[in-house]
């Protein structure tokens, strides 16, 4: 009776924005050792193990990510919408803020405009406490809430009481980084771990000879370089009847710089220098915190969540260019006036020296239960959080260079049910109709429906099909912002709409001893698409509104198969079609074709070998107006001694591709030594 009450308390709770995809007990495996769940879950789905990691020799999620099926990371210079040396993070070409990224199924706190939603957060992970990375294709609003356009990215870490523990470092082109995971083995109830993680990110430099609004960008671009650390303390109870409770806590901090290219304009025949060894310093200071009730019964698996992150921003920027009014020395007296005026402009966009502070906070609750009856498994829960903002470019205030600036603060609330009713309808046959009804107080009410069908024509082979909507509430900075910043004003909306997105998706599974491939469509259609448009009259001065609606479609596909028993070769291709409907033009940072191939070893003896060469190649990527078609090679190995040390040596971009305006830097090395206890 107890465990029944508790039951219905805990879906009470409000689910977390990331609930599970639900699925039915039963799990496949592919011909590359990927795990599956079978005939329920119906949008595109891929799992990175911890080993798939390994064989990539990857260091951080974003080279985790790298191989993935429809996932795009690429970075860019200022002219890209991403934050300059960061990693975009689009799943089938939609934008970064549209991909719903979590932590053991709950939201980060993180920064909340286009260009720089999720563009930092991959890299505040420890890799080593990572389990597995969950990555679906398509928008699943009614499961994840707000940002599940274009899918998400669930990490999932480590939990207490494995009593693996490791260490290592790890030297490279790019970075370096020393780093520990301590899980001691105990007999429990109470498992503890500590993790942390030092890394200090290399200065890498990129040619830049551009305009951009009449503006000649000449010069090199140095993305984000310095160092980064990472502390984690995780522990576990375990109750001993099928549940648990683990309370985590995690501490990310940052200290990096970047370098831009001059940059200068003509006016009035007179040539004015706008940038002129611009530099700038990013302090970053994240906490997360989360306290985790879960556990199982024969027909029950129910969790209750309460969570809380922050993080902290602070940034300066020295621009080293000569003062506007010299270049007035020697013109008509007629014309000073009025180039005085503009140049009044330009001191403001173009600052001599300028500071901005952030903060940013979620904390939430979240409950879920999951009833197994027959031939229904019904899942349902809510959620409930708060988001806030205070900093510097929520001001109104003209800042006069000197003091401090005046800061303002906003905040959102969120709150959902849903529910979900996986029904094996034969033996063949599996229907699973969910729905969810959220209120936000940036936009009020929204349900939002879905369905997915699933047909198993025999033991090799099925048909998915689903049908869903998503949705992103507008941020705090997209309703409320200020800035004036390198060269534009932007200026926030309180009445925007809530983007919103139809997503179809129909594909076929094929799995058959060391065979497997699936193959499927996708369509999805955006709405109220949130973007900044220039004011009439005046340049280089915006505002955010919806204007735009997109459509982006396409085909991919995956094939893998184990040509031994120790060798195994995995191909995918991307075809995607992104056109923005509003002005009928290609979606920009987008590869309309995208392909990989890979083979990989595992020797599977503790004194062997294991490793990955692979070949990515991407075909019409369009960015700054220009088609982009580029491969690059790359391999990874790893030499075992037994089961406590491990060395690895790999090398990025083989052939040498160079590309400055999307920051591929050429070819790059790292080695490192791990070992296990």
């Amino acid at each position: 009776m107890k465990k029944v009450w508790l039951t219905a308390l805990l879906s009470l709770f409000p689910a977390v924005a990331g609930a599970e995809v639900y699925t039915l007990p039963g799990v496949v495996v592919t011909a590359e050792n990927r795990k599956e769940t079978k005939d329920t879950v119906f949008l595109p789905h891929e799992t990175l193990t911890e080993k798939d990691m390994e064989r990539m020799g990857a260091s951080n999620v974003v080279e985790a990510l790298s191989t993935a099926l429809g996932v795009d990371l690429s970075s860019g210079s200022q002219d890209s919408r991403t934050v300059m040396g960061s990693n975009q993070l689009m799943i089938r070409g939609m934008n970064s803020s549209q991909t719903l990224v979590l932590v053991d199924g709950h939201r980060l706190a993180d920064e909340d405009t286009a260009s720089s939603q999720n563009m930092n957060l991959l890299q505040r992970f420890d890799l080593s406490q990572v389990e597995q990375i969950d990555i679906i294709r398509g928008a699943d609003g009614a499961s994840y809430g707000s940002s599940a356009m274009g899918g998400v990215v669930n990490i999932r870490t480590k939990k207490p009481g494995s009593g693996e523990s490791r260490a290592g470092f790890r030297l490279g082109e790019g970075e370096n980084t020393l780093y520990f995971h301590e899980d001691p083995k105990g007999k429990g109830p109470f498992y503890l771990s500590v993790s942390g993680r030092v890394t200090r990110v290399r200065p890498l430099s990129f040619r830049r000879d551009s305009f951009s609004k009449s503006i000649h960008y000449d010069g090199f671009d140095v993305p984000s370089y310095g160092i980064r650390r990472y502390a984690g303390l995780d522990g576990l109870y375990d109750f001993r009847n099928g549940s648990t409770l683990r309370l985590k806590a995690d501490y990310f901090d940052e200290d990096t710089s970047m370098r831009f290219s001059d940059a200068s304009m003509d006016a009035s025949g007179i040539h004015v220098v706008l940038q002129q060894d611009e530099k700038s310093r990013t302090e970053r200071t994240q906490w997360d915190t989360s306290l985790t009730y879960e556990g199982k019964t024969a027909g029950n698996a129910y969790s209750g969540e309460v969570y809380y992150s922050r993080l902290k921003k602070y940034s300066e920027t020295w621009n080293g260019r000569p003062d506007f009014r010299e270049s007035l020395q020697g013109f008509p007296t007629a014309m000073v006036p009025g180039l005085d005026n503009l140049f009044k402009k330009l001191d403001n966009l173009f600052k001599k020296w300028d500071y901005d502070r952030a903060f940013y906070e979620i904390w939430g609750i979240s409950g879920k239960d999951t009833i197994t009856r027959g031939s229904h498994s019904l899942t349902f829960g809510s959620e409930w959080n708060r988001s806030t903002y205070t900093g510097t470019r929520l001001s109104r205030e003209t800042y006069s260079g000197t003091g401090n600036k005046d800061e303002e603060g906003h905040g959102q609330t969120n709150g959902a049910f849903y529910i979900s009713d996986a029904w094996k309808v034969n033996s063949r046959l599996t229907f699973l109709p969910s729905v969810r009804l959220e209120r936000d107080s940036s936009f009020g009410f929204l349900g939002v429906p879905a369905a997915g069908l699933s047909y198993r024509f025999n033991d090799r082979m099925t048909w998915k099909t689903s049908y869903g909507k998503g949705f992103r509430a507008p941020s705090i900075s997209e309703r409320y912002i200020h800035l004036d910043h390198m060269g534009g004003t932007v200026d926030g909306n309180p009445d925007l709409k809530a983007e919103t997105s139809r997503s179809f998706d129909t594909g076929l599974e094929w799995k058959d001893g060391k065979t497997a491939w699936t193959i499927s469509w996708f369509d999805q259609k955006v709405k109220n698409l949130i973007d900044y448009e220039e004011m009439a009259g005046n340049a280089m001065e915006y505002r955010y509104v919806n204007r735009k609606q997109a459509e982006l479609k396409g085909l991919e596909g995956e094939i893998s198969y184990a040509l031994l028993p120790r060798w195994t070769v995995r191909g995918t291709y991307t075809y995607l079609d992104g056109r923005d409907r509003s002005e009928n033009t290609r979606l920009p940072n987008r590869s309309r074709h995208t392909a990989m191939l890979s083979l990989s070893y595992d020797s599977k003896a503790p004194y062997g070998l294991s490793g990955m060469i692979w070949s990515a190649f991407k075909r019409d990527f369009y960015f700054d107006d220009r088609n982009y078609t580029w491969n690059e090679v790359n391999l990874s190995l790893q030499k075992h001694w037994g089961e406590k040390f491990t060395a690895s040596f790999g090398l990025y971009n083989l052939l040498d591709k160079k590309i400055d305006a999307l920051y591929i830097h050429g070819r790059s090395w790292f080695a490192g030594i791990e070992m296990k206890w």
